[in-house]
């Protein structure tokens, strides 16, 4: 949380709990915890979801690992399922990512995941790098629902 704006107090945590399960009612996508296997322990967690990116509501790859698990695969297989995911199920016509502008193990797993570099962003106040891809041959219908007009990342 020390990239994404600092620890959350109990008020603000809760405020982040129900924006994600507002989400997931709007969206039918969101926020997942990741375990390892059947009922392992929990290593990290993975979303597709709203994010307001340069003034645009864009639908967000992201992922988070417990550092003990880090260096293991699970970022590019998460990464990757997560686009194909977003272009497979969801019919998104593309999709972004955002990392600090200093973790270069994100930028690999994001460009092995099939995004490329578009430039830097803030987000939490500070500097991110901004990756996106496009689907490879959107349908007519491939757009993203921008009725209700998503929500500003909280994390």
């Amino acid at each position: 949380m020390e990239t994404l704006g600092g620890v959350k107090d109990e008020q603000a945590t809760r405020e982040y709990l129900e924006w994600n399960l507002d989400h997931w009612e709007r969206y039918g996508h969101g926020l997942w915890i990741l375990r390892e296997r059947r009922d392992g322990p929990v290593i990290g967690r993975a979303l597709l979801r709203h994010l307001f990116v340069e003034g645009g509501d864009e639908v967000e790859v992201g992922y988070s690992f417990n550092p003990e698990y880090w260096g293991q695969g699970y970022a590019t297989e998460i990464a990757t399922t997560l686009v194909r995911l977003g272009f497979e199920q969801l019919n998104l016509s593309a999709v972004v990512a955002i990392t600090m502008v200093t973790n270069e193990a994100s930028k690999r797993v994001l460009m092995k995941a099939g995004l490329e570099p578009a430039g830097e962003t803030i987000h939490a106040g500070s500097s991110h790098s901004l990756f996106r891809t496009l689907a490879r041959s959107p349908s007519p219908a491939a757009t993203v629902d921008r009725h209700g007009g998503g929500s500003q990342v909280q994390s």
